[in-house]
């Protein structure tokens, strides 16, 4: 699953994704940076409207066809289901989008473990939406069994997307479920990396540089 993550270095998104168009209010909207995104919070990512635009994102999916006054907002969503489950299988067909990060974090033990890419780099999660009716859209990120790496922590973990996966993700057009199996894969554990990081990130409130270095080191260290 995915149930926290960070956007460290929202300037270097344009840098990694130049096709997309960065708005400064948007960026202002999630109070950037972020060192411990909570579901519920301000997200950014770009909708397959063929715009190309960074906006904001609320992360917590609340399907349109609910009936329910307060729903419970979905955060993740399974990808192997995507196409059956009725919460989602209109968003995969029609309203998908991506969100950016440049980490993650899992737990075991309480212990929160921090997963990057290799050359530290913003990616793209894969990620759908609904339209928020005069509030930012809603969004659930993607996930699918986890690769070697993240598997040492746990069964689960978010899309995230390679560039050939993100251009078919984000086409305009209706995207065949077995196209989306295709692209909805685990990432290469080759180009990873992860260390402990500090319990502090137990609080969703809390959110400042050093939840970035582990603080007991000799008595909680899971080896990173």
């Amino acid at each position: 699953m995915c149930g926290r993550y960070t956007l460290i270095a929202p300037e270097r998104i344009a840098k990694a994704y130049p096709r997309f168009h960065p708005a400064g209010a948007e960026f202002s909207q999630t109070r950037l940076p972020r060192y411990n995104v909570a579901p519920t919070q301000p997200v950014l990512g770009v909708r397959n409207d063929g715009n190309d635009r960074i906006e904001a994102f609320r992360w917590g999916f609340l399907p349109s066809w609910s009936e329910s006054p307060s729903p419970a907002p979905l955060i993740n969503a399974r990808a192997e289901t995507l196409a059956v489950k009725p919460a989602f299988r209109n968003a995969l067909r029609l309203r998908r989008c991506v969100l950016f990060a440049d980490g993650f974090y899992e737990w075991r033990q309480k212990k929160p473990v921090y997963f990057t890419l290799a050359d530290g780099v913003p990616f793209a999660f894969a990620a759908l939406w609904e339209p928020g009716h005069g509030a930012p859209p809603s969004c659930v990120i993607v996930t699918c069994a986890s690769n070697a790496l993240v598997g040492q922590i746990h069964e689960r973990m978010p899309v995230i997307l390679t560039p050939d996966a993100l251009a078919l993700w984000l086409a305009p057009e209706e995207l065949p479920a077995e196209v989306a199996s295709s692209v909805l894969q685990p990432y290469d554990p080759a180009k990873m990396c992860a260390h402990d990081a500090s319990t502090r990130l137990n609080n969703a409130g809390y959110d400042a540089p050093d939840v970035l270095v582990d603080d007991d080191p000799v008595q909680q260290s899971l080896g990173f």
